[in-house]
């Protein structure tokens, strides 16, 4: 599958947890960009800039941003999943995460991103690893976006895991309290007993 295929499905309309969503595709600033507002009815979800890539110098990702916190935490599941389905391995996706409380807090605290609610949901997608973009270093890069990429091969994926596995079991050893806490606590409590199969 191609990142053109996930364009095509997206505009010919998906329906997730009950919602029609269609996918009004516009060309981007080079031959290889384009944009996608996903859109409910007459109310925009997300804006998804996607680009395709330029071999042999740039991989293919997808952004995701003007996220619509009223329908956000009911599709980001859903959405993730469907992108990471067209993406290649080693291919990116960069998720805004502004309007997503939880995240934004767990990530402001310093919390490991996987630990995140928005990148749990990632890593359970089948990204392995992680930057908090919590500074864009920049001028178009937009808000705060949290990057996951997915393992270009077995070997990748499994120095991954081992990381994410090391992080979790240090994140273990840490103290808090509040809700955020405890949800992060409870991530890192499976992922440590988690056995991991490279399927890529």
């Amino acid at each position: 599958m191609s990142l053109l295929g996930l364009a095509n499905s997206l505009a010919r309309g998906i329906k997730v947890n009950g919602l029609n969503i269609v996918g009004l595709v516009n060309r981007g600033r080079f031959r290889e960009e384009f944009n996608i507002d996903l859109m409910v009815n007459e109310l925009k979800v997300l804006t998804l800039k996607v680009f395709l890539g330029r071999e042999p110098y740039y991989g293919p990702w997808v952004e995701a941003f003007n996220i619509n916190p009223l329908f956000w935490n009911s599709l980001d599941n859903k959405i993730i999943t469907l992108i990471t389905k067209y993406l290649p391995p080693g291919g990116v996706m960069y998720i805004e995460y502004l309007t997503d409380e939880e995240t934004r807090i767990q990530l402001q605290r310093g919390y490991p991103p996987f630990l995140s609610r928005l990148g749990y949901i990632m890593l359970n997608a089948g990204f392995t690893w992680f930057k908090d973009w919590y500074y864009p270093e920049g001028w178009l890069e937009g808000g705060p976006k949290l990057e996951g990429q997915l393992p270009a091969n077995c070997s990748d994926a499994l120095r991954h895991w081992r990381s994410i596995r090391e992080n979790a079991l240090r994140f273990l050893e840490s103290t808090g309290g509040d809700e955020y806490w405890v949800k992060a606590l409870e991530r890192a409590n499976y992922l440590v007993k988690k056995n991991y199969e490279c399927i890529t």
